[in-house]
């Protein structure tokens, strides 16, 4: 069969799929599976899936995944998202919107210990949005504030997407964690900068439910002292990647047995039955991320090839496009898919088409691994399947509509910093090429 007919009956057999409601992994694997065998003729499709996509899950930098939501889980279960909303909201207490920017600021902290958008939005949001409720303060915005801050844990380093695109593209995984650390610090300044205006607005026009707590220095410290493990363990697991002692595989088993220690010895909040019963529960998510990367591993080999990536890039440059607009409309198509899929599934489908488009446009793969994982954030906070808004909604009990009305803001907010991401390589970049600049481009 023709490869041109064969790519059109694997994307449209693709599509046909998804529609009638298949779960994303089995419809990633069948199609894959039928373009090998096409490719092959079925005579060296075994070969060909076994050598090439089912090689890539005993990739030493993928076994990084299961160990860090591992690592998410225990620090989950332990309790420390109260102890980092109790810090943030003693620090911030004195600032406009203080409540709101302490569940910003608790987020990004829980970000740096989870590597996950869910994890962060469901540990943060189950302290802080009853809090909010019983502060009479403007629910729609603090749970606008929990949803976007959750989204998060997929650019702050650990980031599992990181790890999965890095296992696709063959590009350093440590080098994409540095590159989403500026990005991620950013996006949070943006959140906490827009939320301080907007409350000191609304705090001059009414006057406050609740007198703010006189916080004393003494009371802010001691809240510092309560999260010292949690330094600890941020230190312990980033800086040894950013400084070279060890991979991001090796710092995810130290992190996962760093934070049950810390869970059971030190915080008291996990019991061995609770260690037993997180690690049950992380093999739940990592089965279907598993999955869903198995059947995108097959896909990627089968588009391999087909020569489906290189007839895409021929295609486009064919066009005569520049650049930058081809990066507008990858964008486009990315936001698209964000509100119609998981980021997981985007990734596995996309990246092995995008990949190539991009590199052959002389665009550096980590900025795009950057604006990429950006995408998928926005993706988390916008209907009909982003995952944080269920989240929220879960624990909120408000109606999907408000949930909607309050992540709005922050969706614009996103797209500003996505745009200064796409416009300025360097607020991604600069952290990668100074600590490891012998891979710079």
């Amino acid at each position: 069969m023709n490869v041109g007919i064969t790519a059109t009956f694997t994307v449209v057999g693709l599509l046909a799929l998804l529609l009638i409601g298949i779960p994303i992994a089995y419809v990633l694997g069948l199609t894959g599976i039928f373009g090998l065998f096409t490719a092959t003729g079925g005579t060296n499709a075994w070969l060909s899936l076994t050598s090439g996509a089912t090689m890539h899950l005993s990739s030493s930098s993928l076994l990084a995944i299961p160990l860090f939501m591992l690592m998410s889980a225990y620090i989950t279960e332990s309790g420390m998202g109260p102890k980092l909303l109790d810090f943030t909201d003693k620090w911030f207490s004195r600032l406009p919107g203080s409540l709101y920017n302490a569940a910003l600021a608790a987020c990004g902290a829980f970000s740096t210990l989870s590597g996950s958008s869910v994890a962060t939005a469901g540990a943060i949001g189950g302290v802080v949005l009853p809090e909010f409720k019983r502060r009479g303060l403007n629910m729609r915005r603090g749970m606008g504030a929990v949803a976007a801050g959750g989204t998060l844990g997929v650019l702050i380093p650990p980031s599992t997407a990181f790890i999965v695109y890095g296992e696709l593209t063959e590009t350093s995984v440590a080098r994409l964690f540095m590159a989403g650390v500026v990005p991620g610090i950013l996006i949070l300044a943006v959140f906490i900068v827009y939320t301080m205006v907007v409350s000191a607005a609304e705090e001059r026009k009414t006057e406050p439910s609740e007198a703010a707590p006189d916080i004393s220095w003494a009371a802010r410290w001691a809240a510092l002292r309560q999260i010292w493990s949690a330094i600890v363990l941020m230190i312990a697991v980033l800086g040894g990647i950013f400084i070279g002692l060890v991979t991001p595989t090796e710092a995810a088993a130290l992190g996962a047995l760093a934070a049950m220690l810390i869970g059971v010895y030190v915080l008291k909040g996990l019991s061995w039955m609770d260690v037993h019963r997180a690690a049950v529960r992380s093999i739940y998510s990592i089965t279907m991320i598993g999955t869903i990367l198995l059947g995108g591993l097959i896909l990627g080999r089968a588009i391999t090839m087909l020569g489906i990536s290189q007839e895409l890039v021929d295609l486009i440059q064919g066009t005569g496009q520049p650049g930058w607009m081809v990066i507008i409309w990858i964008m486009l198509l990315l936001l698209f898919l964000g509100m119609l899929m998981d980021g997981a599934a985007i990734t596995v489908i996309t990246v092995p088409l995008l990949y190539p488009v991009i590199t052959s446009y002389g665009y550096d793969p980590v900025w795009f691994a950057v604006i990429f994982v950006v995408n998928m954030e926005i993706g988390l906070i916008t209907p009909p399947v982003g995952m944080n808004l269920f989240i929220v909604k879960a624990i909120s009990g408000e109606p999907m509509g408000e949930v909607i009305k309050g992540t709005l803001p922050y969706v614009l907010l996103m797209m500003i910093v996505l745009i200064m991401l796409i416009v300025f390589p360097q607020i991604s970049l600069w952290l990668p090429n100074l600590l490891l600049p012998t891979y710079a481009s």
